[in-house]
Formats: structure tokens, sequence, C-alpha cells
């Protein structure tokens, strides 16, 4: 067999066995621990569900005993003396008491006074002579507590009882009677249920001696119960004596509920699973094994026919048993080196496209002085003694031109081809487009700092003038300060776009030089505080949707920005702030300016603007009249939805003392403002359609009613009849009288 097909064949076999074998050790692994944590938790639950039942039984008859203990006929009944003459009394009293045995698993009910040293039970009335366990009356008397259970014992081996000392609140340690309940054992261990595939249930008193336990268990083993007896947690888990133990002791009664499970009842399950998964582990190796036999080969059918080929080219026979076929095919393709040459030149095509990334690289500070060191001469970049500079191009503004905001990368690529074509290759160290902008990174003839500047300058202006003759469109270019090493590119780049800025108040269409223009630049002290009144008279123009006093204010509030000569950062910055306000204004109406205007982010639109023209534009044309729109609307509803409110008062309360200033309190405007709204809307004002209303009223009860004209005034709120009667002679042309008369006679 080929050499290299073995080892081929034997790496396969040993990658399929390593995860086959692991992957089955660890599924069984974590089968059999899965299998041990549902027995205990299946251990657990069932426990507590034995635990829960009794407990349940044990309550249920302590309710009932308490309830009958808190009765006035047993309350009085412990203060009295009781005789045999007293059968009602005590008919009562057994009638109580078999109430209490007819609960499930109780088996006897004692009612037991000590002083008269009488009892009443199942049996009747008789003396304490007759109590099973007269010692026990005596220790029951002196126990601590007034309520309290106890287990079965050496004395009493088949019953649980409760035992009430009454009265239940007393001063004095020595009870008067005692009521006792005695559950069958029997019985209470029918409550107890287990699944005998997760072991037995016993129960264990305070002394940790087991009492109860399920049908069929055995006695607990003496190394177990010892060590249940110096456990101190309220429930915990331990394995002894090749059993899985659980306990809880309750808190109720300091009972322990312990399950007791045999380790191969729980292992039983995990041996079949070890079988199985190891015979799963046999099977999948064995099938991989064959794939990995068949696979192997027909990998190694390319590597043998490239041998033959190898063999026939070289002419030499090849022992594949003995030697490696990498070996001859390495040794035979030697010759493939010798199109390295090849290779390379076809690298070199790619090398302005590498540049120009190198370059953006270099303009954003993502290249270290070491970094340059070792890749900068690759693409020609060597340092030298010649001062270099940067050239910002922006395009001012597309309005009013030909061209469509989505042209705009298109006209930088082709401005970025005619700044190519105008600078000499000499002097040309780059050009790139970044950010919207068109970037180049030049070298100046010589290393005088005023002929540089002036070099700069003329290059920026021979660059202008060619976008104005091919392209009509205006452009400003920002100019850097010189530098010499060309990581310093970055904050030349930096210079020239800040320069750029300075166009809010020089104008577009120029070349700026970084640091000409300190003089000209506004502090922006004390610029934020002046013009907070003229937003406020815009804002209020806007809420009443007036658009010549809004954008008439707009003008005002550019100019008064203007004056102030700020920087554009500044500019922007409470460009942003007013949008910000309108923005508040809109939403306080339940709208955003997003759905207004039909934008993903009105900042983000903005924020993409260069100058001050754009800006204004864009406010006059995008942002202002929508926004007028919607709030005129809302306006006019407002005064519409007011007016409306104002007469329904008017209706429903013309009989009593209303008023315009009674209508502001209760609507919260201004009486000046409701005044104003309801002429505007109604047509007359609130005195006039107040008195009109009335006035037409008051015919309809002279029509329709017998009424006085005095009742009429009171009800119409008037203070006297005659300022009622000057009112309707003034709107009707005639006396109150007058008018029932005319009225009659057309009748």
């Amino acid at each position: 067999m080929p050499k290299y097909l073995v080892r081929l064949l034997t790496f396969t076999l040993l990658l399929a066995a390593i995860p086959v074998f692991s992957i089955g050790m660890l599924s069984y692994y974590i089968a059999s621990r899965d299998i041990e944590e549902k027995v205990n938790e299946g251990n657990v639950q069932i426990l507590l569900q034995n635990q829960m039942r009794l407990e349940q039984m044990l309550r249920s008859v302590e309710l009932a005993a308490v309830q009958y203990t808190n009765s006035s006929l047993v309350k009085d009944t412990i203060y009295s003396e009781l005789t045999y003459d007293d059968f009602q009394i005590i008919g009562d009293l057994a009638k109580g008491l078999y109430n209490l045995q007819v609960l499930p698993g109780v088996a006897n009910t004692y009612l037991v006074k000590l002083q008269e040293q009488w009892m009443i039970s199942n049996l009747g009335f008789k003396t304490t002579e007759d109590y099973p366990d007269r010692e026990g009356l005596s220790h029951y008397s002196a126990h601590p507590q007034n309520l309290f259970w106890i287990a079965p014992g050496s004395d009493n081996p088949d019953m649980v009882r409760l035992v009430i000392k009454l009265p239940m609140i007393s001063t004095t340690a020595e009870p008067k009677a005692l009521l006792i309940v005695e559950m069958s054992r029997s019985d209470l261990d029918k409550t107890l249920t287990s699944n005998t595939q997760l072991g037995n249930i016993y129960v264990l008193n305070k002394e940790r001696s087991p009492f109860l336990d399920n049908p069929d268990s055995q006695e607990i083993p003496t190394p177990i119960l010892e060590k249940l007896r110096a456990a101190g947690e309220e429930q915990g888990q331990f394995t002894e004596d090749a059993s899985i133990v659980n306990y809880i002791v309750s808190p109720y009664n300091n009972w322990s509920y312990v399950s007791i499970v045999s380790l191969d009842a729980v292992t039983k399950e995990s041996k079949k699973i070890a079988v199985i998964t190891l015979n799963a582990c046999l099977i999948i190796f064995i099938a991989i094994a064959a794939i990995a036999f068949f696979g192997s080969r027909r990998m190694y059918s390319p590597i043998r026919r490239l041998s033959h080929i190898m063999e026939q080219l070289g002419g030499e026979p090849i022992d594949l048993k003995r030697q490696d076929e990498f070996a001859v095919i390495q040794d035979r393709y030697q010759a493939l080196f010798s199109m390295r040459k090849q290779l390379q030149q076809q690298l070199q095509g790619q090398t302005p496209q590498m540049r120009e990334f190198f370059l953006m690289k270099l303009f954003l500070g993502q290249i270290t002085e070491d970094e340059f060191v070792h890749k900068g001469k690759t693409y020609g970049f060597t340092y030298s003694q010649k001062t270099l500079g940067v050239l910002v191009l922006q395009i001012d503004t597309l309005q009013d031109t030909r061209y469509r905001e989505s042209d705009k990368e298109l006209l930088l690529f082709a401005i970025n081809n005619i700044v190519g074509e105008v600078i000499a290759a000499s002097q040309m160290v780059g050009t790139l487009l970044l950010d919207q902008s068109q970037v180049t990174l030049l070298t100046a003839p010589t290393n005088d700092a005023n002929e540089t500047k002036a070099y700069f300058h003329d290059t920026a202006e021979q660059i202008r003038a060619k976008v104005h003759e091919f392209l009509q469109l205006q452009a400003s270019i920002g100019v850097s300060q010189g530098f010499v090493r060309y990581t310093d590119a970055m904050n030349a780049y930096a210079e020239a776009l800040e320069a750029l800025k300075h166009r809010i108040s020089l104008g577009n269409d120029i070349i700026l030089h970084y640091g000409d223009n300190a003089s000209m630049i506004g502090t922006g002290d004390n610029i934020f505080g002046p013009l907070k009144h003229l937003e406020d008279v815009l804002l209020n123009a806007l809420k009443s949707g007036d658009a010549a006093s809004a954008l008439g204010y707009y003008d005002q509030y550019v100019a008064a920005i203007m004056e102030r000569s700020v920087q554009f950062n500044n500019y922007q910055i409470l460009m942003v702030q007013l949008i910000a306000r309108i923005y508040g204004l809109v939403q306080q109406q339940g709208e955003t300016l997003e759905n207004l205007i039909g934008s993903n982010s009105v900042v983000n639109q903005f924020m993409k603007l260069r100058t001050v023209q754009d800006i204004s534009a864009w406010f006059k044309k995008e942002l202002l009249p929508p926004t007028l729109v919607f709030l005129r609307q809302r306006f006019e509803s407002q005064y519409t939805n007011t007016a409306l409110q104002m007469v329904q008062m008017i209706h429903d309360q013309f009989d009593q003392d209303i008023s315009l200033e009674s209508c502001a309190a209760q609507l919260n405007f201004n009486p000046v403002y409701l005044s104003r709204v309801f002429k505007k809307e109604i047509g007359v004002t609130f005195i006039d359609y107040l008195t009109d209303y009335r006035i037409r009223t008051a015919r309809q009860w002279l029509e329709e009613t017998d009424l006085k004209i005095v009742e009429i005034a009171e009800r119409l709120n008037y203070t006297t009849s005659t300022g009622f009667i000057r009112s309707f002679r003034k709107l009707t042309g005639m006396t109150p009288g007058q008018y029932r008369d005319t009225h009659t006679k057309s009748k």
C-alpha cells in the first residue's frame, strides 16, 4: 500500500475514533448523571407530597379540635362541675367529640377534666381511671406547650395523639382539662405512598425514631438512622449503606420525612444506557472506518494520478512505498517559481488603488510613523525636504444649476480628474475623494513660506477656474499650512476643512487659507442669549400658522446670527437648537417632524448641508412649510373647539350668573383670549350672544307658558325686571307684555 495512503487512512481512523468514543463516554456520563438527578428530584417531590398530605390531615384534625375547644359549651364546662345528671351537656360534648372522630384517621377522642377526674369519650361519661394511659395525663399537663403532637412510642405504639390543654390561653401552668385526639397509626401509614422504583418513605418523630412507613417497606438500617439523628440541617441528601437518602425536617412538628432508595435501582437504567451507548459507538466507528477506507482511496486517487504524470514527465520511476508522494511532487514543481516575475508584474497593476487606499489612511491618521517608514516606500512615498500641502475642494451648492443632489458624487469624480490634469506630475503626490470632498496632496517647488503659499493659491485658483469652465459650478477650496512629514497630512486635512468653514462669513466660490481669517472669526460669546427673543417670536408665529410672519422672523434670525460673524460650528449649533424647539412644538400637538417632511432623521438631513445658503433654502422649502400647514390646522381646530365649548356653556348656564370670566376660569384661558376667539368664530361678542339667547328663551316662555314677566326675569338671572324689559324691547322692538298680547291674538 502506498506510504501516503497508509498515513491518510490511519489519520482518518484516529480522527473518527477519538470523537466517537469521546462523545459516547460523555453521553453516558451525562445520561447517568441526569438519571440520578431525576431520581433524586422524584424522591424529593414524593417526599414533599407525602409531607403535605400527612400534614394536611393533621392540620385538619388540629383545626377541628381547636374549633371544638373554643366553643362556648366547652369553655363553660371546664369551669363548672359536671355529674351524671348533666346528661344534656354530656350529650352535647360527646356529639362534638363524635364530629371530630369522623375525620379521616381519627380513632378516639377524649375530653378529660383533671380536677373532677372525669372524661367523655366514645364510650360515654367515665372517670379518668378508665383512660388507657393515666400516667400520660400528668405528663401532658406538665408539657410546656398548650397544643402539641405526640408520636407513637414504646408506651403508645399504635397511636398518634394531639393534646390540647384547656383553656388554651391561661395564666397558670396547671390546665383545667385536656382534649386528646388519637389517630390510628395504620390509617396514617396508608397516606404514605411511594414509587417502588424510587424507594421507601419513612416518618420519624422528634427523636429521629421511625413510627410511620409506606406498605412493604423494610426497617431503616442502623447506619442510616444514626446519620439522620446526627444531621443538623432541615433538608439534605447523603449516600450511606449503598442507598441514597433524602430527608426533610418539618417545621410544623419537627417530624422528619425520609426517602431511601437503593443505588442499584438508580444505576440499573444507567447500565442499560452504557451497553446501548457502547454498541452504538462500535457501530458508528465501524461505519466510519468503512467510509474512511473507501474515502481515503478516493481522496488518494488524484495524488496517484498526479504521481503517474510526474513519473511519465520525469522519466524516472517512483517507488510509492518508500518515497513520499508530496516530496516528489514538490521537487517536480520547482520550475513553477520561474513565474514569480510575471506575478509581480500583475501585482504592480494594483499599485494605484493600493496607493489611494494608503493615502486615505494617511489623511485619517491611521498610519503611524513606523508604519509609514516600512510601507510608504512601497507606494512611492519617500521623505524629502520639499514642503507639502493639502487642498480640499467642496461644491458650494447645486441650487439653480442643471445638476441634482444625486449627481454630487459623479461631479466630485469629474473634479478629481480635472485636478489630476491641472497639477504637474512632479508636484502631485496623490488625490482622492473623501467625505463629500475632493482632497489633493501636493508638494511645492520651493521651501520658502511665502512662495509656497502663493504656489498653493495659484494652483487652487487654476483648479477653481477649470471647474467653472467645464462644469459651471461654484466651488470653494481650503488650503492648509505647509508641512514636511507625511504623517502630518491628517492635521493639514483638518486645517483645510476648518478654513472652508469660514464661508459662512466670507461667501462662496472662494479660496481660503488656514490662519488668514482668525481676526474675522467671532468668539461666540453672548450670541445665544440675544437670539432667544427672535426664537420665541418665530415659534409664536409658527403656533398661529402665520406663514408670512414666520418666514420674515426666520430671515431676521439668520441676519442676527450673521451680524455676529459666528463660526460655522456655532451656526450649526444655533440651527440645531431651533430645530429642536420646532420639534418640541410639533410634538406637543401629537406629531413628529419626520412624518411632516418625510425623512427618517431631520437632524441627519440637516447635518449634510454645508453652506448657509443651503441651510436657509432647506428651512424655507423643506422644514417650515409643512410645519406651518400642520400647526395652522391645529390652531384653527383649537379656535373652533373653544368657541363651541363656550356656546354650550351659555346654553347650559344661561339661567345662572355666567360671564366671560367664569368661562375663562372653567376652560383655563385668559378672558381676553376667549373674547377674541368667540368673536372670530361666532361673529358676535360673548355678551351679545348671551343676551340674544336669553331673549329667545324668554320669547318661547311668553308664547308657551303663563309665567309672569317678573318670574321670567328672575329665571333668566336678571337682577330687576326693568333691565329684562329694556333688553327685550331693544332686541324685539316691543315689551314682553306687548309680545305676549300679540302672540295671544294671533292664536
